[in-house]
């Protein structure tokens, strides 16, 4: 064999592990996940840009924990792979931040917490949720 036909082969058995790479179904791992309304106040008033979290009572590693963003109208919009998509079913305590935008120089920037520092871990929490296949129109949460 030639000493260039050689260094190819060698080449190629290196490179061809390589080429199956591509070919191994890489897509994320995916649950049902079922729509979520939940109002959410503070003080008898909407929480617009409030964030919240549903950590869930029984973990799964290839499932994200579900988050969401309070709306202008008080109504909280929640995702766990896409945007709006909903929760997982299961139980679920609810963590909530709500950070009010203030003026620092010439930016608005998030101010400090304003929701009761309770809420905002899932150990301190008392906000549990229970979510079910189809649409979920949970109980107003009030802080």
């Amino acid at each position: 064999m030639s000493p260039l036909r050689s260094r190819l082969s060698i080449a190629l058995s290196l490179l061809s592990p390589l080429a199956f790479v591509g070919c191994v179904d890489s897509a994320p791992l995916t649950v049902a996940t079922y729509p979520v309304e939940a109002p959410i106040t503070f003080q008898g008033k909407p929480t617009p840009g409030a964030f919240i979290a549903f950590h869930p009572v029984t973990p799964s590693e290839d499932v994200p924990a579900p988050r969401g963003v309070v709306t202008r109208e008080g109504q909280l919009q929640v995702s766990t792979f896409n945007g709006g998509d909903g929760d997982p079913e299961g139980g679920y305590v609810v963590t909530v931040q709500w950070n009010r935008l203030i003026r620092r120089g010439d930016e608005i920037v998030a101010g400090p917490n304003v929701i009761p520092r309770k809420y905002a871990s899932p150990q301190t929490s008392n906000l549990r949720v229970r979510i079910a296949a189809g649409d979920n129109k949970l109980d107003p949460i009030r802080l």
